[in-house]
């Protein structure tokens, strides 16, 4: 749909005008993939796609889109104003006569124009848009950072360095691997955006690092000092004598590295668990009567009084 031809990006993308934005996502990600130049795909219908997606793709754009017509796709479209034109004049708008929105004279340049305010595009080389993607990375790579090596669905292979202390919501940009060039420009950027996957044994709390500790029953009464696995390695850990369940110990900076120029690092923090016996090793009858003298006399509940 590249030179004179009109652009419907509903049309192109082959949805209705009432899809949901999963639909139309999902159709243009298929054609995507269909068209791609990379794997042999017509590169003019390729180019068609991708600006469709940015209309209707976009919340705002196709709003507007959908309010005007392709009108609202020409340089220096006011949406503003042509709504006082349509109060004060009902129907049409200064950007054309009647009461309609005409689409004559749209073509591709117009939608890579894109709702500016600055005049059509130049014709000529022009850089390719930027492609994003989701990459997933675990615990231990935002701890220390690693070296990914994938290769996406168009074949192309991308090799990216994930930094230590990368945080969900961080992006990286990959230069030169995003959508091919037009006209002979350099290719888009490819822009990973990073989501830390959940670990089963530790929850980040923005620098912060928190994870359950199992100890047992003689160790909270007694305390003393513990071997205990962390994400960082493993340490030695003073137990408080009459520990209670929940108390938190402190391990300065074993949590998440900033990263960059900034060394500063969170903390980690381990969240006492006193847990009875499994049934592989049931009380004895003379530990059980021991801990009932130690309790005998005592009232655990006696601070419970609601009618003060």
């Amino acid at each position: 749909m590249a030179g004179s031809q009109k652009l419907d990006p509903y049309r192109v993308l082959g949805v209705g005008k009432d899809a949901s934005a999963d639909a139309i996502k999902k159709a243009y990600r298929k054609l995507s993939r269909e068209h791609h130049p990379d794997r042999g795909g017509d590169e003019a219908r390729f180019k068609e796609i991708n600006a469709a997606h940015q209309v209707v793709g976009d919340p705002d754009k196709r709003k507007l889109f959908d309010e005007f017509g392709p009108e609202a796709m020409r340089p220096g479209f006011d949406a503003d104003q042509a709504r006082r034109f349509r109060r004060q004049f009902g129907g049409g708008h200064p950007y054309g006569g009647g009461g309609g929105f005409s689409t004559d004279g749209l073509d591709f340049d117009d939608i890579m124009s894109m709702f500016g305010g600055g005049g059509r595009r130049p014709r000529g080389p022009r850089r390719g848009a930027d492609a994003t993607s989701r990459l997933a990375v675990s615990l231990s790579e935002a701890l220390t950072g690693s070296k990914r090596s994938f290769t996406f669905s168009t074949g192309s292979k991308v090799t990216v360095r994930i930094p230590k202390g990368v945080r969900s919501g961080q992006r990286l940009r990959v230069p030169g691997k995003g959508s091919p060039g037009v006209d002979g420009g350099p290719p888009g950027d490819l822009v990973l955006e990073i989501a830390v996957a959940n670990h089963p044994l530790v929850r980040i709390d923005r620098d912060d690092l928190e994870m359950d500790l199992p100890i047992t029953f003689l160790e909270s009464l007694r305390g003393g000092s513990i071997t205990v696995p962390t994400p960082t390695g493993t340490v030695n850990v003073k137990i408080p004598p009459r520990a209670e369940a929940g108390t938190r110990l402190r391990l300065k900076k074993r949590g998440l590295p900033k990263g960059g120029r900034d060394t500063k690092t969170g903390d980690l923090y381990l969240v006492l668990r006193p847990t009875p016996p499994g049934e592989e090793a049931p009380l004895s009858d003379q530990a059980i009567a021991a801990l009932e003298e130690a309790y005998e006399g005592s009232d655990v509940r006696g601070g419970l009084d609601f009618d003060t």
